[in-house]
């Protein structure tokens, strides 16, 4: 989970910094299925909190890759719903 995380940002990076204009061509680059590249990409649109889970591997039982990446709430609440990550007694964004 850490590794695919890490892909994500060094290819946001890649695309931000104009090394690849594309998805398409980095994935080319890359020599894999754009497709997949796009879910490492959407990791990068996790809430902090759930990203912190990622790295010290306290996400909650059974939430893998594919719940996390796999067209992910844009709202940071709504993605800590959906993998059962809620938030008690804390404001509200």
């Amino acid at each position: 989970m850490r590794l695919a995380l890490a892909r994500g940002h060094r290819w946001l990076a890649i695309l931000e910094f104009g090394e690849a204009r594309t998805i398409i061509e980095l994935a080319a680059r890359e020599k894999i299925d754009n497709s997949h590249m796009r879910r490492m990409l959407n990791l990068t649109t996790l809430a902090p909190d759930i990203v912190a889970a990622i790295l010290d591997e306290s996400l909650p039982q059974g939430v893998g890759v594919h719940e996390l990446a796999i067209s992910p709430p844009v709202l940071w609440e709504d993605q800590r719903k959906r993998i059962g990550m809620v938030r008690e007694n804390l404001p509200a964004e």
